[in-house]
């Protein structure tokens, strides 16, 4: 299954789901059945992210969309290149490299993910990802990220509709106003959940899940 690999990291500050309180979250949006809750903790200032949807769809379809890396870079916002490094669909591992394409004058970033999907007992499949410094190269043209953590999860509501969820942080590194990156984290999940919104409305085969998913 050449595509049905793990892009789990959706993004240039992508998934975060852990199990910290967000007792401080705001909720930044909330318009188009899209809910993005913004907060911090005293690692950073930088912005972590909720967001959440519901999509008319079986959450094989969800779950297939975002393991398809050859397709990402035509709706992932700000999805450069990605590319797979090393994969076990028995054990769920994964092991990808992206370039993440920065708008100008930023220098585009990269990044090494180490990732595992995992479906509970109850059916609800969860992608983890966090960045690993090692198992590429440095490249002069990049600035390198390795403080990034991530989830998605996926919660079957029916046989057609599924709940999707991603969770955000990540330090983009180098020189960015503060002010910018913020804005950023604020807007960038609610234009992902919008473009998978459009993805998932084209026609599909039914979709086969890795193993580890089944």
């Amino acid at each position: 299954m050449k595509k049905l690999i793990l892009m789990a990291c959706a993004v240039a500050f992508a998934a975060t789901a852990q199990s910290t309180s967000v007792q401080n979250a705001k909720l930044s949006i909330n318009k188009n059945n899209i809910k993005v809750w913004t907060y911090q903790d005293e690692r950073n200032p930088v912005f972590l992210y909720k967001a959440e949807t519901t999509y008319n769809v079986p959450i094989e379809n969800a779950v297939s969309l975002i393991l398809d890396v050859d397709h990402a870079v035509k709706w992932v916002p700000y999805m450069g290149s990605i590319k797979v490094l090393s994969r076990d669909d028995k054990k769920g591992d994964f092991t990808l490299y992206m370039v993440l394409d920065f708008p100008f004058p930023l220098k585009d970033r990269d990044l090494i993910v180490q990732g595992k999907m995992i479906k509970d007992a109850n059916g609800q499949i969860t992608i983890k990802n966090k960045a690993i410094q090692t198992g590429y190269a440095l490249n002069p043209n990049y600035v390198r990220l390795t403080d990034y953590q991530g989830d998605w999860t996926f919660q079957k509501l029916a046989n057609n509709k599924v709940k999707v969820s991603t969770y955000g942080y990540a330090n983009p590194e180098g020189s960015i106003p503060l002010s910018f990156v913020n804005m950023f984290v604020q807007q960038q999940p609610y234009q992902m959940l919008q473009k998978m919104k459009t993805e998932l409305a084209k026609p599909v085969i039914t979709p086969v899940l890795p193993e580890a998913l089944r």
